[in-house]
């Protein structure tokens, strides 16, 4: 909000004075009669922003989060002069009338021009990510296609492309705070000026583009010259014999034809199962919560990976297993539905994308990055206080008090549900201590993965995992007995009493 509209400024000094109560309506079309302008003069009418003054679009925006940045500019944590004289000037209820009425109006995003390859590149980052800089997708906090996600996570879509470009360059030089956690700041200082330009593109082109495919197909959306670093090696650099420093194939090479179509399915199914694998979902994660960057991050339980450890024998089931049984497994635990049948179009999907990750990855080899690394033996026994502790300090911001996560402005899922009836299972390996403590340390939270200590890991997973969730589906008549046949390995909470509750026994309706 640095360039705030002349019209605003024009209005010379303003009197700092309490707002007397008013209508939504009548302070942005009138303002506050000597103390606060109409706020159409800079925003809009509908709050559509203005490209030219790098004035927002808040039209639509969440009204929580508007009031935390009008607290935020009374508090100095945003240093625009303008918003700091309004945001002291209006009283809560004025401030209340003004954030619900621009949050009830959706406006058409203004016409920005931008490069299709600058466009296309955004589109890279804001899907995908750079992960080998520590940057995650912007969608897994920001939702699907940028809807938003909360009073914390705003909606990008459609916003104008100079205000985000401002904002992170604050978020950088560190001009702009009061992010929960540091978290935006801390991404945005791994951010480069190409980065933000195209990212900021993208977002604000959003609204005007046609349906995007979940994978760019080959030979468009290049990464750029000087680029491949990010992560995205290009042909020919999938990795070494030994699988040290492995890193899978873009998804600009996906090739062209029935076998890409085949990989680009998978990657959809990866992305969104609730949407095309919806006969055998059965809650609402996705495989990309437990396995971040799609399936491509080590120490993240990555595709490529597990996909050249198989066929393997696995104590779970009691027999050598295929890949594609092991991808069953997936959907039976972890998405709490039910497996599809081997040779099911969706399993040769995820599969096909597995197979694509792994190109060039040795076989009958332990690779580096596989699945997650256990944190070292804590110090102290595991707490599930300790970890409730831990979990509201560092957790609840994305996954909620509740822990049931949050979805998406549009109602898509957004950050996902760590128990509860729309959670992983008993089953599921991330209902193993060891698992989660793995996945917590290297990987949470979002950005920041490693800033938690072992003890914390270990704590954490600990509360996490003494929280009610469905029932094993190899369930076998008593919580006790399923217990002893699948569940006495030292790592399972399962059938133990919490609380004065016997864990697993709980009436969760089954997800499929």
């Amino acid at each position: 909000m640095k360039r705030l509209a002349v019209a605003v400024l024009a209005a010379g000094t303003m009197a700092v004075a309490p707002a007397l109560a008013a209508s939504g309506i009548d302070i942005v079309t009138h303002g506050v009669p000597g103390s606060v302008p109409a706020c159409l003069a800079c925003h809009g009418l509908d709050g559509a922003g203005r490209p030219g003054g790098g004035i927002p679009r808040i039209g639509g925006l969440d009204a929580a989060y508007m009031r935390q940045q009008f607290a935020n500019a009374v508090s100095g944590a945003r240093g625009n002069t303008v918003m700091v004289a309004i945001a002291k000037a209006l009283d809560p209820d004025a401030m209340t009338a003004v954030t619900d009425y621009y949050a009830r109006q959706n406006p058409p995003a203004v016409a920005e021009d931008a490069p299709a390859d600058a466009i296309a590149r955004g589109q890279r980052i804001a899907e995908h990510g750079v992960w080998s800089r520590g940057v995650p997708s912007c969608t897994l906090c920001h939702g699907a296609a940028g809807m938003g996600i909360g009073t914390h996570f705003p909606r990008l879509n459609g916003q104008v492309a100079s205000y985000i470009q401002t904002q992170l360059k604050d978020w950088q030089a560190g001009t702009r705070r009061g992010d929960p956690m540091g978290l935006m700041a801390g991404i945005a200082r791994k951010l480069t000026k190409a980065d933000i330009a195209d990212v900021a593109a993208y977002f604000a082109a959003l609204p005007r583009l046609p349906a995007l495919p979940a994978a760019v197909p080959a030979g468009e959306g290049q990464v750029g010259e000087g680029q491949a670093g990010e992560g995205q090696a290009g042909e020919g650099q999938a990795g070494s014999a030994s699988g040290e420093g492995f890193v899978p194939p873009p998804d600009n090479a996906i090739p062209h034809g029935p076998f890409g179509d085949m990989v680009r399915l998978g990657l959809r199914i990866f992305d969104d199962p609730q949407r095309y694998a919806a006969d055998y979902t059965g809650n609402s994660l996705q495989c990309r919560n437990c396995h971040l960057d799609a399936g491509r991050l080590a120490n993240s339980a990555p595709l490529w990976a597990a996909y050249v450890a198989y066929p393997a024998w696995r104590a779970k089931n009691g027999h050598v297993n295929s890949f594609a049984e092991r991808l069953q497994g997936c959907f039976r635990y972890s998405l709490n539905g039910k497996a599809p049948p081997l040779g099911d179009r969706t399993l040769l999907a995820v599969e096909s994308y597995a197979y694509f990750l792994a190109t060039g990855a040795p076989t009958r080899t332990e690779m580096k990055g596989r699945g997650y690394p256990t944190p070292d033996k804590p110090a102290m026994p595991m707490d599930a206080r300790r970890g409730a502790t831990v979990y509201a300090a560092r957790c609840a911001l994305c996954h909620g008090e509740d822990g049931q996560g949050q979805k998406t402005a549009a109602g898509a899922p957004g950050f996902p549900p760590l128990w509860g009836a729309q959670s992983f299972n008993w089953g599921a390996g991330m209902a193993d201590i060891r698992n989660a403590a793995g996945f917590i340390k290297a990987n949470m939270p979002l950005s920041q993965g490693g800033s938690l200590s072992g003890q914390e890991a270990w704590d954490l997973a600990m509360f996490i995992d003494t929280r009610e969730r469905p029932q094993d589906p190899r369930f076998a008549g008593s919580v006790e007995e399923t217990r002893a046949k699948y569940h006495e390995h030292g790592m399972s909470m399962y059938g133990q009493t919490m609380n004065g509750v016997v864990l697993g026994s709980a009436p969760l309706p089954p997800g499929h």
